[in-house]
């Protein structure tokens, strides 16, 4: 069993091997992850970004565990 993860602009996609080769697509908004080791510190950067994007305070888990930090809803040519 395998899965691949891809984003194509405006979805994720899912690919698995169970029984022959599989695809399910689900829309999902642009946006992504940042956590700062010392926020206070780019402090200027975050207001820069909230002031073109929405974003929010969150938390995610990562392969290094639970991180703080922002989700900023923006493509990924944001910067």
């Amino acid at each position: 069993m395998w899965i691949f993860d891809t984003y194509c602009k405006v979805c994720a996609e899912l690919w698995g091997r169970v029984k022959g080769v599989t695809r399910e697509s689900t829309v999902y908004p642009q946006s992504f992850y940042m956590h700062l080791p010392d926020p206070h510190a780019h402090g200027e950067m975050i207001e820069a970004l909230e002031s073109r994007f929405r974003t929010e305070e969150c938390s995610f888990k990562t392969i290094f565990g639970t991180l703080s930090g922002h989700r900023i809803f923006a493509d990924r040519k944001a910067f």
